[in-house]
């Protein structure tokens, strides 16, 4: 356990990744709330009001469920390069790399 005062490495370091660990699943929860929205309104259309033919509807939904896959994905790694250049930054080591 660390105290308020305590400003040893680890300390910082253990509280980087606490806090990271946190946007991680702040972003988990986000995304998933947005995507799930956005896939029922789109199964809504397309089956539920009938806008769209559903041969075409099922690939505008496979459309969003890939770029949602992808967007994930690149949020991902961009929170995980955050993640490891505040720790570097944590532990005193270059924080330019």
């Amino acid at each position: 356990m660390t105290y308020a005062g305590d400003s040893s490495i680890d300390a910082r370091v253990r509280e980087v990744v606490a806090d990271y660990g946190r946007r991680q699943t702040r972003l988990f929860l986000t995304f998933a709330l947005v995507e799930g929205v956005v896939l029922a309104v789109l199964v809504a259309i397309v089956y539920g009001l009938q806008l769209i033919d559903p041969e075409i509807g099922i690939w505008y939904i496979v459309a969003v469920a890939l770029a949602g896959g992808f967007l994930l994905s690149m949020l991902l790694l961009r929170l995980m390069q955050a993640r490891t250049r505040a720790i570097a930054q944590a532990k005193g080591e270059n924080p330019l790399f």
